[in-house]
């Protein structure tokens, strides 16, 4: 197969069809290989004080805070300086923590939405 100029000066060069696709499919395995965690089905619930920090959404000062008041539910290995949080102990404490305000049953929600909806169509 002969490669043949085009007219900005680069070369193209044919290739078959089923040459393309293994070519595509090696591509997108590499890149699949290189952004998959290596153990895609194994994430911890557990975090280090940076990753609970970082999901709650909270400053350093204030988890430590926290901590050391043992407001917050947290983990110490005896004799260790380090700290662990359990994901779904933190969303249990969140909710605790900062309740609803947006706490109208459901029928009450959807009639105050549907007189709003009518005043602005007035």
């Amino acid at each position: 197969m002969p490669s043949r100029p085009h007219a900005d000066g680069e070369l193209s060069l044919p290739l078959p069809a089923a040459l393309l696709d293994a070519l595509v499919d090696a591509i997108a395995d590499r890149v699949a290989a290189r952004f998959t965690p290596p153990n895609p089905g194994l994430v911890s619930p557990w975090m280090d004080f940076e990753a609970a920090r970082a999901y709650l959404g909270f400053s350093r000062d204030t988890l430590y805070k926290l901590t050391a008041a043992g407001a917050i539910p947290h983990r110490k290995k005896a004799g260790g300086h380090s700290l662990r949080f359990h994901q779904a102990e933190l969303d249990a404490w969140m909710e605790e923590a900062y309740p609803r305000v947006d706490s109208l049953p459901g029928a009450e929600l959807r009639s105050a939405v549907f007189s709003l909806n009518q005043a602005e169509n007035r």
